[in-house]
């Protein structure tokens, strides 16, 4: 069984930290508290957002109201909370140029992050918003082939070009790793610290279209879209009724088209294949379609 949980995520990159950033923290905080899933403590770091005077690693316990009110008197620049490391536990973070979150598998929290989403990219200029299912972002962006020895992932595909990288400091053995930019579902930093994600939705700011190959007109034109909507902050585009959970098939030459068209790039799988397989191959079993 893979660790990773079988939950959908949120991340959303701005072109800079919010100014406001305590009214980033009433809009999360808001949203929870509407879906019941707001934590009556959370850990908030004493690192993130701080500025150097204020800076301590001791963490402060917290409710919500009395996290807003740190963020205001003492005029973070971000903000990190958790509640723990564990399967019921949940994470917050707003951190440099993107806001992002943690969710433990069986944790208190929203199951759908698509209102908050509207709600932060109608208010703030950002790159871009995507709704994350984890699991296959996780296994799409495996680089190790340690990842695969447990099974969880199920088995290593073949196909992946591998390559050895010296250790840093000159002194250990380094590591092998392997080449996961053809895979369908893997995430691509098109900057320091701001990644893009091939989703099913994603709502795309105007500070995107700097790092796409293509241009905002030529994504509205594109005919794959099963719905897109056209706002003065965001471009929201869908292209499969669900999140994607496999690179191959009809969602793998989704994807596919989706690294076409945003940045001239091709994909395959499996890895090594030139192409796009028809039937399930590879990945662990809570990824696999019910009837393989």
């Amino acid at each position: 069984m893979i660790s990773c949980p079988l939950r959908n995520y949120f991340a959303i990159s701005f072109p800079s930290a919010p100014i406001d950033v305590p009214r980033c923290w009433q809009l999360l905080s808001d949203y929870l508290e509407s879906h019941n899933a707001l934590p009556s403590k959370f850990s908030l770091s004493q690192l993130t957002g701080h500025a150097e005077g204020q800076r301590s690693e001791q963490d402060l316990v917290v409710t919500a109201s009395e996290a807003a009110n740190i963020i205001t008197a003492r005029k973070l620049t971000g903000f990190s909370v958790d509640t723990g490391y564990t399967d019921i536990s949940v994470s917050y973070t707003l951190q440099h140029n993107s806001l992002n979150c943690r969710i433990g598998n069986n944790a208190k929290a929203p199951m759908e992050w698509k209102p908050f989403i509207k709600t932060v990219v109608s208010e703030y200029e950002t790159i871009g918003a995507w709704e994350v299912f984890w699991p296959y972002r996780t296994w799409q962006d495996l680089r190790h082939p340690s990842s695969f020895d447990n099974g969880a992932w199920g088995p290593f595909p073949p196909g992946y070009r591998v390559r050895h990288e010296p250790d840093v400091a000159g002194i250990g053995p380094g590591q092998t790793l392997f080449d996961k930019s053809l895979n369908p579902g893997h995430t691509k930093v098109v900057e320091h610290r701001t990644i893009f994600y091939p989703t099913a939705e994603m709502w795309l700011g105007p500070h995107f279209w700097q790092y796409a190959k293509c241009t905002k007109e030529e994504a509205l034109t594109a005919d794959f879209f099963i719905e897109k909507m056209d706002t003065p902050n965001y471009l929201y585009l869908k292209c499969w009724p669900t999140a994607f959970t496999r690179p191959d098939g009809e969602q793998g030459r989704m994807q596919q088209r989706l690294w076409k068209l945003f940045f001239h790039e091709d994909c395959e799988w499996p890895p090594g294949s030139g192409t796009i397989c028809d039937e399930p191959m590879y990945g662990p079993p809570e990824l696999m379609p019910r009837n393989h």
